[in-house]
Order: structure tokens, then C-alpha cells, then sequence
């Protein structure tokens, strides 16, 4: 199936530009582009906000054509006017980030700054540059940015652009409801590939699409509030309102899906059955028979989706499979293909054999009973043994055998037979799954300095979704993407010697290893040095800091952490006070973070075990009533990694 991580990776992180200030200068209003509206006196003097008293900034309007009726793309027009308000708001839209994925292109940004007195700076459109960000929920997104000059309170501040989504229609496009900014007219006007539009609400009151000119059909709400993020909140499409549109077109995959995907399976299976028996000689079991056809489809057939030498471009003009047999005699294809391959393997053998379409839950969370069928994507390959249903997915090149997605566990599956089908749950993974094992050796000077060598082995979903999202970067690049992370929690950080193990390898753990050397990490104060012991939290800030919550809390997966850190301390210095943080723990096995400290004191050495985990029996979604109960366990679990010790000099 093509494999939803690939999309994660297009979305998440391809490289960073550093967002350089414009160079622009200030043209009288008379020389307006023809297609700027005309910027009314109100709006130049309106100087408080109309939707959300004590807003830094709002949006006047902002206005989306989409328009789907090419056989081939379809294109969005955004025009966006904004007023700044306040010192803070001139801070927070001195730039403008828009976020794209690849594969969708950006044309004709222009933007404007519009003074009081109606001065009109315009911004170069060579001034816009890319950069990555990252979002509340720890989304690494790539955006087009474009800094403002000349930005003030009560300046006004409009850009617009066009999104062109090639092969592609507007079926399935979400229509945000809700934007970041307060916004005084929010409007779509949506030219449907046929027909009248379709199209289905989601936490919004009923908003429809009215016949309005040239072919388009219009949407609006006003006064719209901001929509503020929180840590850990479930998907977007559960919280923020929205309407997802149908442009009336047939679905290729839910065509293949319904009226005959299942029997390219069973495709030349006689031929397969005899590559199949084969490459399964001496496995007894069917379990053993699927291990080898699941090692031999990841590792035998090259996985053109995860080739970084080709392009999108290239990738098109491979020819197409009219069968798995194809993919087999020329040990190439996507990931897609591969997986049906596979499929081809085990139905071929006699083993019961479905596609699964799954769920998403980077867009909705879900169960069998709950889940429209629009949020379905074909993900895996679903073979039936002693009497359970099982998930592969060999074209995903990092997922070791039996496991899918973070996104694709504990959620809705319609697997898909030629004849029938069926819902079922997707299992998930427990917290050993998703492990990281984190080693440092230090040594800690007398002024307060900590220098050393630090080993963090992965497994589980923190090692797949680092592959997925890095297996096509240089190791020059993975360097200093580590060094860009490190730095970031610790600002101060030196970090040297980097190096990273086993990328490609999905049947290893995931290794990452450096040196780092830290001034002041220690705090001196007279004669005595404040130190923490839990390196790897250092610098990291309590998760949840808001007295309220309005939505449900998410976390992606249970995970677990040990922690093992060795630090020399100056043979000047004695061991003042190491009191051992209390051992924090929630009911249920829920989670549990318990830390020892010891002295060896021959070697002036001292010694951190740190053994942690979260989402015991499964458990990752908390409902917002109990967040102060969550909050003071994410509380004690801060304290106690940020728990200090003293060295005092002899």
C-alpha cells in the first residue's frame, strides 16, 4: 500500500533556511497591484480588535477560491488582509509562515505592509524563502516565509498566493474552519469538478455552501476566535472545525478497493506459488513461511519509493505492474506494489489474504464503530493466522515484521476480500516496543563544566519515525540536524564527534552517539557545585503549564526510557548531598519514573538510573476532565528528573 509515512516525511523536515530579514522600500499607495483590493479608511483607523477583546492581531478577511474543475490539479487562491493591533502582535507577524508538503507548489506570493497613512510597502517576491517550524504538537512542518518590514501597531498586513495540488482533485480536501488568528469574514468559494458540491461538517454547526457567481459556490463564518493549540491535544480534524469536500470524482483506490484490488493478489499465482515455495524451503510454521517472504520483499526487491536517488519525476515514468508477477521479475516497485507482492506470496501458499485500509490517527482516532470510510487508506496487508488476523507492510522499508505505524495501531481496519469484508482493530504496541536506552560517561570540572561521551539506542517507533524521516539525508546533514536538537534543549551545548548507526538497517537499533561538553552545567555558588544528575531531561521544560485544558490529551504511543549516566566529579570536591528523588508512579501501571543514585566514592564517581515509562495497558488518551490529576503527575515526574545534588569543596 503507499505507505502514510512516506507522506510524514514529505511533510516533516527535507532541510532548513534560516529566514533572512527583507530588503524593501516604500512606494506611494497610488502604484497598488490591480489586484490588491482597496484598503478602506476604516480599516485604517480601526485601531481594536473586533472578534477577541485584547487580540494582538486579526485577520479583516480571509478569503479561499478553489476551483477543481481541471482534469488534472486543482488550485487554491488564498488573500488574506490582517490588522496589527499591539507591540506583541508586531512581534508574533513580523513573519509570515505558509506550510506546504511536497509534491504541492506555491506561486505568486505577494504580500504588503499598509501604514495609517496609507504607505504602501511591498515585499520582493525573491525576499521569501523556506524554513521548517515546529508546531505545539511536535509536527516538524516546511513553510514558505517571508519576513514583514516595517511592520508597527496599526499597520495592516495582506499577502495571497496560490496552491497548485498536481494530480490531484479537491475530493478529500479539508476546508479549515477555524485559522490561528481571530478573523472577521472568513469565506470559501468552491467550483466543484461537477454538479453541486458535496461535502460533510465536522465539529461545526451546520455551514453550507451557497450558489453564488461564475461557477462557484460560496461558505462563510464570522467573527471567528482563534484557534489555540495545546500539548499533546488529539488530531486537528477531532478539535478544529472543518468541512472535508467530495468533488464527485471516483476514487482510483476505492474503486480497486471495492471491485477488484483483492484479485490482483491472486494475479499469475501459480507463478508465485513456485517463487513462493522457493524462498519459504525449510520453514515449517506458517509463521517461519511469512517471516521469510515478508525478509525477502523488504530486502530482495528494491523499494523505488524509498530510493533517494530519484525523483518524483522519475518515479512517474516507471512503468506500471499489471500484476504482482511484474514486480517479482523485474525486483523492483513502490512500496504499494511491494506490499501487494507480498500478498501475492501468502495467498498464493493457501493463507487467507486481505487488503487492509486503515485508519489514520494522525487525523482522526477511531474504533471499528466510529470511523467514516474517507478516512480509510490502504495501509497493509492482512493474512489470517491460527484464526487471527495479522498486519504486514514489507513496502514500508523501516517497519520490522508484524508492526505498522504509530498512526495505524489501535484503530479502525476494513480488510478487503474479493468477495466480503470486514472491520477489525488494529493491535498497538506496548511500551517495551518503543524503547530508548540512553548512556552518558562524564567527567564535571570545578567550574561547573561537563564534558563526555553520550549513547542513545532506539527501537520501536522513535527509531522507525527517525529513519522514515532521515534515511535520504547525507551524514553531514544528520550531524547537524542531531546538533540542532541537542542545542536546543541545551543552548550551550558543544557537541562533537557524531555519528549514527545502523539507518538502514530496521532489524537493529537505532544508534546515535557524541560528545558533548557543557560550561556551566553545574552551578556554582561558593564552595559548593548544584548539579543535576538527569542529563538527558536537562534543559527540558514541564510539559504541561496551563491551569486549564480544553481538550483531550494524546499522547502518540506508550514508550519507556533508561537512562544509565556516570559522572567523575573533581577530587577537590565531597559529596554534600544526594537525597534520592521519591519514586513517582500512577495506578494501573499507567507510568512510573523511579531514579537511584549512588557514590562510588573511591573513584570520586557518581552514578544515575533512571528507569521510566508512560501508556502501561495501552492507555494514551485522557479526557480533559482529568488534566489536573495528569498535570500533577507530569509535574512530579519534572521535579524529580530535575532533581539537584550537592558537591561541596574540601
Amino acid at each position: 500500500m503507499m505507505n502514510k509515512l512516506s507522506l510524514a516525511k514529505r511533510i516533516a523536515c527535507a532541510g532548513f533556511s534560516f529566514l533572512v530579514f527583507l530588503s524593501v522600500a516604500a512606494v506611494p499607495s497610488r502604484s497598488q497591484d490591480k489586484d490588491w483590493r482597496p484598503v478602506t479608511p476604516d480599516e485604517l483607523r480601526s485601531k481594536d480588535p473586533v472578534v477577541e477583546a485584547g487580540a494582538d492581531a486579526e485577520a479583516i478577511f480571509w478569503e479561499t477560491w478553489i476551483d477543481d474543475t481541471s482534469d488534472s490539479s486543482v488550485t487554491m487562491v488564498h488573500y488574506v488582509r490582517v490588522k496589527i493591533f499591539t507591540e506583541l502582535g508586531r512581534e508574533k507577524y513580523s513573519k509570515f509562515d505558509i506550510p506546504f508538503a511536497k509534491g504541492l507548489k506555491i506561486k505568486d506570493l505577494a504580500a504588503r505592509v499598509v501604514k495609517p497613512d496609507g504607505t504602501i510597502t511591498e515585499i520582493n517576491k525573491d525576499d521569501v524563502f523556506e524554513r521548517e517550524i515546529v508546531k505545539a504538537s511536535g509536527l516538524k512542518i516546511k513553510t514558505k516565509s517571508f519576513a514583514v518590514p516595517n511592520i508597527e501597531p496599526g499597520v495592516i498586513v495582506e499577502y495571497r498566493y496560490k496552491e497548485v495540488f498536481e494530480n490531484s482533485s479537491a475530493s478529500g480536501l479539508r476546508v479549515e474552519f477555524q485559522r490561528d488568528i481571530p478573523v472577521r469574514n472568513l469565506t470559501y468559494y468552491y467550483k466543484p469538478f461537477q454538479g453541486e458540491p458535496r461535502y460533510k461538517w465536522y465539529n461545526l454547526e451546520e455551514t453550507k455552501f451557497v450558489k453564488d457567481q461564475k461557477g462557484y459556490y460560496r461558505a462563510s463564518r464570522s467573527n471567528v476566535p482563534a484557534f489555540k493549540q495545546e500539548p499533546y491535544m488529539p488530531p486537528e480534524s477531532m478539535v478544529r472545525p472543518w468541512i472535508r469536500l467530495n468533488s464527485g470524482r471516483i476514487s482510483i483506490w476505492g474503486l480497486l478497493g471495492k471491485f477488484g484490488i483483492a484479485q490482483f493478489l491472486k494475479k499469475d499465482a501459480a507463478d508465485l506459488k513456485v517463487a513462493a515455495l522457493e524462498i519459504v524451503s525449510g520453514a515449517s510454521t506458517d509463521e517461519e513461511k511469512i517471516q521469510k517472504l515478508y525478509e525477502y520483499c523488504q530486502t530482495q526487491i528494491a523499494n523505488t519509493t524509498f530510493d533517494p536517488t530519484m525523483t518524483d519525476e522519475m518515479r512517474q515514468k516507471l512503468p506500471e505492474a499489471k500484476s504482482p508477477r511484474d514486480i517479482l521479475k523485474r525486483k523492483s516497485g513502490d512500496s504499494r506494489y511491494i506490499d501487494m507482492l507480498f500478498g501475492g506470496f501468502t495467498s498464493s501458499l493457501g493463507m487467507e489474504t486481505r487488503i487492509a485500509f486503515v485508519g489514520d490517527r494522525t487525523k482522526m482516532l477511531s474504533t471499528t464503530g466510529n470511523l467514516d470510510e474517507e478516512f480509510l487508506h490502504p495501509g497493509a496487508i492482512a493474512v489470517k493466522i491460527d484464526g487471527h488476523w495479522k498486519f504486514y507492510n514489507p513496502g514500508s522499508k523501516f517497519l520490522p515484521i508484524g508492526r505498522l505505524a504509530w498512526y495505524e495501531e489501535d484503530t479502525a481496519a476494513e480488510i478487503v476480500g474479493d468477495q466480503n469484508f470486514a472491520f477489525i482493530q488494529t493491535p498497538k504496541s506496548d511500551q517495551v516496543f518503543s524503547h530508548s536506552d540512553r548512556q552518558g560517561k562524564f567527567t564535571l570540572s570545578e567550574d561547573g563544566t561537563l564534558q563526555g561521551d553520550v549513547t542513545i539506542e532506539m527501537t520501536g517507533h522513535p527509531a522507525i519515525a527517525y529513519r522514515m524521516e532521515n534515511y535520504d539525508e547525507p551524514p553531514a546533514k544528520l550531524e547537524s540536524l542531531l546538533k540542532e536538537d541537542v542545542k536546543r534543549q541545551i543552548s550551550a551545548a558543544e557537541v562533537s564527534a557524531v555519528s549514527i548507526e545502523n539507518l538502514m538497517d530496521p532489524t537493529k537499533p537505532l544508534i546515535q552517539r557524541y560528545r558533548i561538553k557543557v560550561p556551566n552545567y553545574a552551578q556554582k555558588t561558593g564552595k559548593r557545585l548544584f548539579l543535576q544528575m538527569g542529563f538527558f531531561e536537562y534543559g527540558k521544560p514541564a510539559i504541561f503549564t496551563s491551569t486549564e485544558r480544553k481538550y483531550d490529551i494524546f499522547f502518540r504511543y506508550p514508550w519507556s526510557v533508561t537512562d544509565s549516566i556516570e559522572i567523575a566529579y573533581p577530587k577537590t570536591f565531597d559529596l554534600d548531598n544526594a537525597d534520592r528523588p521519591a519514586l513517582v508512579s500512577a495506578p494501573g501501571n499507567i507510568a512510573t519514573d523511579d531514579i537511584g543514585i549512588s557514590l562510588d566514592q573511591a573513584n570520586s564517581n557518581l552514578i544515575y538510573h533512571r528507569k521510566f515509562h508512560f501508556g502501561g495497558g495501552g492507555m494514551v488518551l485522557f479526557k480533559a476532565a482529568v488534566y489536573n490529576d495528569l498535570k500533577v503527575l507530569f509535574d512530579e515526574f519534572y521535579k524529580a528528573d530535575s532533581h539537584i545534588i550537592t558537591l561541596k569543596q574540601k
